[in-house]
Parts: structure tokens; sequence; C-alpha cells
């Protein structure tokens, strides 16, 4: 309970009024558990979805507050990780310069230029699903969408290396086993099966479960794909697949309520 109460405080910004003394073995353990920090962010956005539908009536204007919202409960920090690695990995340095440029704290090109297609990409996709197919689709996405984000990035941790001697999510790659991951993920799809079975029945949960692996076997490419480029994993490039993973669940989401 403590571990997920230090998780919850150091992934989010909500106001926990609990204090447990800081443990890094123990924040490492608890990254398993990553999923139900999801399932309360996406609580949380799905109540401010089902009120503000009410009094406004712009699908565009009310993705983008959910987008805000989102940024808002967890600091911007996966956003951070999400531009620093755009801008090492596209630099096309060696990988000794690729971590420093990660490392530097000023916004490069294209870490910029990820956040603008981010943006883009996730208040059009978020106000699509309201256009097109109503019944709550939009509410229904962002419930789901930060819990499977989620799974992945433990999946990454679990099959990926560190990249570094030291750094802030090391703990939680070396902490993180198979069996962590594997709970990670089958916790994630109980959820999206709860969530199916009572708000979305007209969705296949077939369909739901191929979306998510997809975005795990995606998710296992890019950890690899970040072990040949900088020689692991970091916690800019953790921050990186949760953010490309809500994406990618809201277009899969997009496209399987086109069938």
């Amino acid at each position: 309970m403590k571990g997920f109460i230090l998780l919850l405080k150091f992934m989010t910004r909500f106001p926990i009024p609990i204090e447990p003394e800081y443990d890094s073995k123990k924040l490492g353990n608890s990254i398993k558990f990553f999923p139900f920090v999801g399932i309360i962010i996406g609580v949380s956005l799905y109540i401010i979805y089902y009120f503000g539908r009410i009094i406004i009536p712009s699908p565009y204007i009310l993705a983008s507050i959910l987008v805000l919202a989102e940024v808002i409960m967890t600091g911007a920090l996966h956003l951070d990780g999400l531009a620093d690695t755009f801008d090492g990995i596209f630099s096309y340095r060696s990988k000794q310069k690729m971590l420093e440029i990660m490392k530097d704290s000023r916004l490069g090109t294209n870490g910029a230029l990820s956040l603008i297609i981010y943006f883009f990409f996730k208040i059009l996709l978020l106000a699509g699903l309201d256009t097109n197919f109503g019944f709550h689709a939009m509410g229904i996405a962002v419930l789901i969408t930060p819990v499977i984000a989620r799974a992945n990035s433990v999946l990454n941790c679990a099959v990926g290396k560190y990249a570094k001697p030291v750094g802030m999510a090391k703990d939680f790659v070396k902490e993180t086993t198979r069996q962590g991951a594997t709970f990670a993920v089958l916790s994630s799809l109980v959820f999206i099966f709860l969530i199916q079975g009572v708000l979305l029945p007209v969705l296949n949960p077939i369909h739901l479960v191929n979306i998510a692996f997809v975005i795990h076997v995606l998710g296992i490419y890019f950890a690899k794909l970040m072990d040949r480029k900088i020689g692991g994993i970091t916690g800019d490039t953790l921050g990186a697949i949760l953010e490309l993973s809500e994406i990618l669940f809201l277009l899969g989401l997009y496209i399987s309520f086109s069938f």
C-alpha cells in the first residue's frame, strides 16, 4: 500500500495527505500497480467528460479540456519524456550524445514537433470519437486509454535494460519482473473488459484485446529499438512509450468503432 501511494505521488499531482517515507526499492517494486494509477486518472477524466458534455456542446473544446486536465493531473511528466526522447533519438548522434541531449532540460525542434503532433492527433481522435460514434465514445476512451498506456510502460520495464549507470527510473527497471509485467497487463485487460461489459456493450471485446495486443507488441519493439539506439530504456523513453501508446490506443479504438 505504501509503495502504491509513493507511486501515485511520484506519477501524478493529486493532493495526497499521506506522506510515506521515500523508499526507492519500494517505489520501483510498485510499478506493477501503474495501471491502477491509470484507473484513477481515467475515472477522473470520465467525471470531467460526463459533466462537461452537459455544458460544452463542442466536442473539440471538450476534448481540449480533457487533454489539458490530464496534463495537469500528471504534471506533464510523461510529455517531458516524449519531447526529450524525440530530441535525442532524432539528433542522429552517438549513443552517449543522444543521452546527453535527452538529459538537457531545453526543448529542441524535434521535441517541440512531437508535442504539437501529439496534441493535434489526441484532440482530433477524441473529438472524432464523439462526433462520429456518440454513445459516450469519448468518455470511454479517456477512461480506458490511461490504463492500457501505463501497462505498456510496465512491460517496457520488464523487457528492457536501463541505459545509464544511475537515474530516477533505474529502480523501476531493476525491480520489475516478468511476473509483475504480466500482472499489470492482465489487470488492465480485466479493467477494460469490465468497462466494455458495463458501459460499452456495442464494441466487440475481442477488438479491445486486439488493440491492446498490438500496442504491447509495438511497446516491446520500442524497448528493443531504444536498446539499439541508446543502450536501453530511460525515464524519458518510459514517458514516451506511455504517451505514444495513448495515441495508438485512441487510433485503434476509432478504427474499431468504424466496423
